[in-house]
This record gives C-alpha cells, structure tokens and sequence, in this order.
C-alpha cells in the first residue's frame, strides 16, 4: 500500500514509508539537500524583465458566473501568488487570520478552522473545489478541517452570509480552496512545483509538491504534502494563570500528510470531464489533556463535467459530485481508543448559466447532500443521525449606467433523522439578497448590499446530550429549536488609484432565533432530576451528568435569543516605492466587530479590535516583508467567560530568487520567515481554550520553493 494511504499512528513515530531504527529517514537532510542542489543548478540563469505594478485580475472560482472581487458585490477576498506563499501556515485558520475580519478557533497546532466576523462552526461553509469538505470541523474545535494549505493554489473568503449560492450552512460566510485537483484547462508538457522548509519551533519540517502532465486534451495531475513537528515552544507558561507546562506546549505535537490523483480530458470546444481521488491522513495531540490524540482519516472521490453552450440560451452547464469516508478517532492515550467519529457524506451540484435576456444574465442551479454521522464511544455526545439537504437556487445581474444590479433567491428543505428515540427535524429555508455596485468614476466603486438568510439548526444543536471534553461543557440540545433567521445590511467602498487602494466596509446583522449555549444555574442534574437549588453559579457536573460543585463539565443547553452583530474593516495600501530596481509597498489595515444578544449580554469567543501595518518589496531578484499587527485585549465577555489579554504579532519573511526562467513562470527560490518574533503571549479570544493554550512562540522557518 502507498504511503500516503497508509495510517499516521502517533507523531512522534517514525513516517510510514521509511526503516524504523538507526535507518529511520530523517525529514531535515532531505529538506537540506533539497535547498541545496537547486542553488547551484540555476546560480547563473537571468531574470527576465516583469511589469511588477500590473494589477491581476483574479476569477473567483466560487463564483459561477466568473468574476473577480472587485465585480462582486458580496465581500471577497482572494489570496493567491505570493500572498498566499507569506501567509501559509500548518492549519487553515491560522493561514486566513492575517485577512480583515477573518480569525482562527485555534485548538494548538492540529485543528484551527476559520472565524469570519465573530461567526464560526455551522455558520462557516468550508469548500473546496467548489464542494463541502464533507468532514466534521463544524462539530467542535478540536477537529481538524481536512484541508492542507500548502496545496492551495488560490483561497477565496466570501465574507457575510453566502447562503444564496452554498446553502443554508453559509450564513456567516464561506471560505474556497481551489487546490487545482479538478482541471479546466489543458497546459502542455510537464508541469510541476515543489515546496520544502524546516522550522525552528518544534522541529517542524514540511515537503509539498504537484505534478501536471497535459497532452492532447487530456490533463494528469498529482500532488502529495507531509508536515510533522514535536511539542511547540511557548513564552512562558500554558496556563494563563502560570500553571502547566512551561517554555514548551506538552502534547502539542502533530503529523498529516495528503495527496491527490486526478485526470481531466478538455476538448476543442472547452467542454471538461474530470475525475478526483484524494487521501488526508493526520495525527495531532490535544495539549488541554496530557496524552490525548485524534487519529484523523477521508478519502474523498470528485468528479466534474463541464459543457460550454450545449443548448440554445445556455452560456454553459457545469455539474459537480463528491463522496467522502471520513472517519477519526479520539485517543485517552496511545492504544486507548475513547470517541470514534464516522461520517459518510455525498454532495451533488449543477449551475446552469444563460445567456442575457433583457440584459440580465445569471445562474439557476441545484444541490443535493446527503450525510450519515455517528459517534460511538465515551463523549458520543451527538446520536447517529441521518441529514439530507436539497436546495434549488438562482442569481441575476444587470449593468446599467451607473455600475450594477445583482439579485437572487434559494429555497431549501432540510431533513434530519436521529436513531435513539429522538424526533425528526425537518426546516425549509429560504434566502434571497440585493445588491448594487455604483461606478463613482473609473477608479472607485460603492457597493450596497441586503441579505436575508435562514439558517436550519445542525444535529448537535438538536440532539446533543452528553460531555464534550473540547469545550468542558455537558450539552443538551434544543428538538424545539426554530430557524435562525439573519438580516444583514453592508456598504462598501474601493478604490484602485494611481499609486494606491483601499478597500473598506462596515456591516450591521440583526440574527433572529440565535442558537448559542447558554449555561445552566438550576441545581439540577443533566436529566432534570434533583432538587431545584438557583445560586447564581452555572452548575457544574460529572461526565455522567450528575450535578457536583467541583465537576469538570459546565452544564450547557442550546437556547435561541436575537442577536446583533456589526464591524468594520478596511485596508489602504500605498505603493512609496514603484519606479527603479527597488520597490516598496504599504499596506495599513484594521477591523472590529460587536456581538451582543438583545438583553444586552455579550457572545462568547468574539475577536477585538486589531489594527496593522505592513510593508513589502522588492530589488532585483530579492523580496521580503514585514507585518507588525496590534490585537486589543477583549473585555466585552459573555457570563463566565474569562478575559482576553491583547497582544503584538511581528512576522518577517525574505525570499531570494535562485532562477527565473524566460517565460516568467520558472523559478526556483530560498526564502527565510519569522513568526511571532516578539515572542509575545498570544491567546486568541476566538479560542476555547485560549487560557491554557496559547499560540506557538518565536519561530523561524526557512525553506526551498521552485515551479517547473
């Protein structure tokens, strides 16, 4: 069996596919001699000339009509290219956090699913390729989302509720990987790319990498990524109040690797038929218990069909398809299996773009899911549960004089199905959105976007009934609980002068029916029986549900209450430097926002102010980066929520070009990054567990990336 398919036991074990032993293979002489050869293979090869200020114009992907952000009038932001390449990080919360509005659940170095505007979970869609990433990171904090990073090509964040294009589980936002793993386009010869690094904090090396092979209209693509790293240093304690581990996170260590085989046949005419299978494997300690671990594992299977004009009226159909076996298990230690999740999920979706009629042009579309969880073992908290989704959608748009008119609507009917005893579910959202974008000139843009979005309560906030050891809470979901019904009002601004941008909105949603856990002060036990006894304490009980002041669990019901939330966000970037060999951009950003329940309380794990500024440039062959960001402490807490203390993140990164080939596309390069150079004792206000376990300190990283 292949490496890549075989199990990830424990990391701190030898890799899967090498000796054990003396012949162990080591990571970093690899990685060493990988860095190496390159350098004295392209030493003396030129740098061929490039209009380095040209604005790309990128296509957001998860857009079925093909625009760019700037086209849009939903909030997108895009990263690709080098800004991708600086922002990459082990997880994908902790690769996004650094864009305006964006946060990470940050659950140590394993699992860190990202946070758009104080909203996270079930409200956050994960895709990628367009598709559900059909894993349980929406679950619980500490399960990872089955993506790697490191193999993105691009990364599109649709901030606010997308809920009109990707269902009802989008109501805070989307977050796209286009991981080129379902071709569109055939490039001719052999194809490739290669990135390796070794980090000084916890030893953490990675190797990822991607093969493209094209010939007469048929595409093969392959891509494998490996990262490992020990126990993670941290300045000071893991406890916020000095208990813990000290100068090292204990248990923090962690070991993934992933790959993907796919094919894809493009004829004259633009039409696609592609194919995907893909494995993520992973293992990676939970540092808020002493040896406990997930053992994580999907197999995934997509597939794609694309035809251009293939009926009169139709611009083009494109249909997609997924399958996944996901499954991960929750050790007490090494050989001790607790929790074990399964999750077997199927997604299907067809976009039907026409032709303009009375000068809207637009999209209909379908989609279908269905999903089979269950969890079986000590925190099974959640019963097996049968969910089936479909949806049926349409979107418009129309120029006119002064910019743009964008409109759409989606209804859908969702359907759970609990084993247990426990009673079906069944909700039917509807959502619809409008929206304009206003020309002020050729160089500026305001855009005014409404939303109304419904969101149907997931399983767990249905049917949970038991300890989950993440959040250090016994939950018991509401079978009563009703839609949750947003309505979000947002004005944006950009500019893209002569020499600078800006990009700026700000945003007020009214949540109706908010789904959030409450803690309990009854005195009771889990099961509601006891003795009623209110002190003004949230009751505290044992994993078996029974009432005990010094219990480790905080008893917890879903409940629903109106919400509000509203921010901020903007980001000017000045370009001081532009004419000559050395060029200097700037780059000042900020964002904020507010989440408070109608009785005045506020929402739990919200992020607070941050403000940033950063600079980058280039002179001939060289480039580099500095970002210094400033992160308020956060008191505005919900009930029995601990205090947040701010800090300052400084990250550097320099990167020297080895080789350039002709066309602009061939390269090869050294690159050197820092992060958390202050040192500085980050606990994220976003995070359950912020107050034992902070985010990694000073690290350093340097690394070898080339492209064939």
């Amino acid at each position: 069996m292949p490496a890549l398919f075989a199990d990830v036991r424990r990391a701190r074990t030898p890799l899967p596919f090498a000796p054990s032993g003396a012949a162990a293979l080591s990571l970093k002489p690899l990685m060493l001699a990988a860095m190496a050869f390159p350098a004295l293979a392209f030493a003396d090869a030129d740098v061929r000339d490039r209009d380095e200020n040209a604005p790309a114009e990128i296509v957001v992907t998860a857009s079925p009509l093909g625009r760019t952000s700037d086209e849009l009038v939903q909030p997108v932001d895009v990263l690709s290219g080098a800004d991708l390449d600086r922002a990459r990080r082990g997880t994908l919360g902790e690769t996004l956090e650094g864009q305006p509005g964006v946060s990470t659940t940050d659950f140590g170095a394993g699992a860190g699913r990202p946070v758009i505007r104080g909203l996270a979970g079930p409200r956050v869609e994960m895709l990628e390729n367009g598709l559900s990433v059909m894993d349980v990171s929406d679950l619980s904090p500490d399960h990872n989302v089955t993506i790697a990073p490191a193999q993105a090509r691009q990364i599109e964040i649709l901030k606010g509720p997308a809920t009109l294009l990707y269902g009802n589980s989008a109501s805070g936002g989307v977050v796209n990987v286009d991981n080129g793993r379902l071709p569109t386009a055939v490039a001719d010869g052999l194809h490739g790319a290669l990135d390796t690094s070794y980090g000084s904090n916890g030893d953490a090396g990675s190797v990822s990498g991607e093969l493209n092979y094209g010939t007469g209209g048929h595409m093969l693509h392959a891509d494998y990524g490996f990262r490992e790293a020990e126990d993670y240093d941290i300045p000071g304690y893991a406890g916020v109040d000095h208990s813990g581990s000290h100068d090292t996170l204990d248990n923090s260590q962690l070991r993934a690797q992933s790959g993907a085989l796919s094919y894809a046949y493009v004829d004259g005419n633009g039409d696609v038929f592609g194919f995907s299978g893909n494995r993520f494997v992973t293992n990676y300690g939970l540092p808020v218990e002493e040896t406990a671990f997930i053992s994580l594992h999907q197999t995934r299977l997509d597939t794609q069909i694309i035809l251009n004009k293939p009926i009169e009226g139709l611009e083009s159909i494109k249909f997609r398809a997924g399958s996944s076996l996901y499954d991960h298990t929750e050790f007490e230690a090494k050989g001790e299996p607790g929790t074990v999740f399964h999750n077997q999920q199927y997604q299907g979706r067809l976009e039907a773009v026409h032709v303009p009629v009375a000068g809207f042009r637009g999209v209909v579309g379908v989609q279908f899911n269905w999903r089979d969880f269950s969890a079986l073992g000590e925190e099974a908290y959640v019963p097996p549960v049968y969910s089936r989704q479909a949806g049926l959608f349409f979107m418009e748009e129309k120029p006119y004089s002064l910019g743009k008119l964008e409109f759409g609507a989606r209804i859908e009917r969702d359907t759970n199905t609990p084993a247990g005893g426990y009673p079906d579910r069944n909700y039917t959202p509807f959502s619809a959105s409008l929206g304009s974008i206003f020309n002020v000139g050729d160089t500026s843009h305001l855009k005014l976007y409404a939303t109304h979005a419904e969101r149907s309560p997931v399983p767990e906030e249905l049917y949970a009934f038991g300890p989950h050891g993440a959040t250090a809470t016994f939950e018991r979901g509401s079978v009563d609980a009703k839609t949750e019904d947003s309505n979000n009002v947002e004005v944006g601004f950009d500019h893209h002068g002569d020499g600078w941008t800006f990009n700026g909105s700000v945003y007020y949603n009214d949540i109706r029916h908010y789904l959030y856990l409450s803690e309990v002060d009854e005195g009771l036990n889990a099961d509601g029986s006891g003795t009623p006894s209110s002190d003004g304490v949230a009751d505290r009980v044992d994993e078996e549900g029974e009432f005990d002041p010094d219990g480790n669990l905080v008893l917890a019901d879903y409940r629903q209450a109106n919400a509000r939330l509203y921010g901020f966000e903007a980001a000017l970037n000045v370009m001081l430097i532009r004419n000559g060999p050395f060029k200097l951009n700037s780059k000042l950003f900020g964002d904020y926002v507010r989440a408070k329940l109608s009785g005045g309380e506020n929402l739990p794990r919200i992020p607070p102010l941050r403000v940033g500024l950063a600079f980058d440039g280039s002179y001939g062959r060289a480039e580099g980066g500095l970002r210094y960001t400033f992160v308020d402490h956060q008191n505005d807490n919900a009930p029995l929520e601990t205090k947040t203390s701010g800090y300052r993140l400084l990250d550097a990164d320099l990167s020297y070009k080895l080789y350039v080939g002709a066309d602009g596309e061939h390269s090869a390069s050294v690159y050197l990054r820092g992060s958390n150079l202050l040192n500085d004792d980050i606990r994220r206000s976003t995070s359950f567990v912020k107050d034992s376990v902070p985010a990694p300190g000073r690290s350093v990283y340097v690394g070898f990336r080339m492209s064939l």
